[in-house]
């Protein structure tokens, strides 16, 4: 998947805009799959609790399985970023993704009847093999800008849905904190920071590079709708 997207380059679609963000283009760029991510069906079912077991069984068996990936990703991040302040503020996010977030998936699995042998050894669906293929391509292969266009999509899509449907209360609580896990003001404050590190580095890139950048950023939200899809299909 190149993730190559139709689109004005960013000197263009920044001249037309005032306060032009680059992470705003790199979302731009991403569309359609930008907003099907974040509206998908299975978001939408999620917060309004009529999602069925099932489904979110599958889906968070391979999310589980995809931590690995993440924690990966995280320290290339923090390898190859430029100095102490950023290395500090992701090696933080990757203590609570270790801790705190593991934690909620073993009480879920227990809720949710999913043996420990089960969520132990299953193996990466298609999906989840995909976004390992481009976000550890993009880490060993690039640089800090392009360890954080495939991590920021990640946590920004999550953020975004959470809030789009912030109040909500489904009654399980497996689905309750998982909008809480990325609805809160630390995870907020995390992917503020993430945008500003990429707006701050962005804009400055030469042409080509910003189109690298473009391109797995889009990649990245290609792949966030098919793995809300493919939790589907069991």
């Amino acid at each position: 998947m190149t993730g190559d997207g139709e689109g004005p380059d960013f000197a263009a679609w920044r001249g037309a805009r005032e306060d032009a963000r680059f992470s705003d283009w790199l979302a731009a760029r991403a569309e359609p799959y930008w907003s099907r991510a974040v509206e998908h069906r299975f978001t939408r079912e999620l917060a309004a609790d009529a999602l069925p077991d099932a489904v979110y069984r599958r889906y968070l068996i391979q999310d589980y399985a995809f931590v690995d990936v993440l924690v990966r990703i995280v320290a290339y991040a923090i390898a190859k970023a430029p100095d102490m302040p950023p290395k500090s503020r992701l090696a933080a996010f990757l203590a609570s993704v270790t801790s705190e977030e593991n934690d909620y998936f073993l009480r879920s699995f227990e809720a949710l009847g999913v043996e420990a042998e089960v969520w132990r050894n299953a193996p990466l669906g298609p999906t989840a093999s995909a976004f390992r293929e481009v976000m550890l391509g993009a880490a060993e292969d690039g640089g800090y800008e392009e360890v954080l266009a495939v991590f920021l999509p990640a946590e920004w899509c999550y953020l975004s849905w959470a809030k789009a449907v912030a109040g909500r209360a489904p009654e399980r609580f497996y689905l309750k904190e998982w909008i809480e896990l990325h609805d809160n003001p630390d995870f907020e404050a995390f992917v503020a920071w993430l945008r500003d590190e990429m707006d701050r580095r962005g804009p400055g890139l030469p042409t080509e590079r910003q189109e690298r950048l473009a391109g797995l950023f889009r990649s990245m939200m290609a792949l966030e709708v098919a793995f809300f899809d493919e939790a589907y299909e069991g």
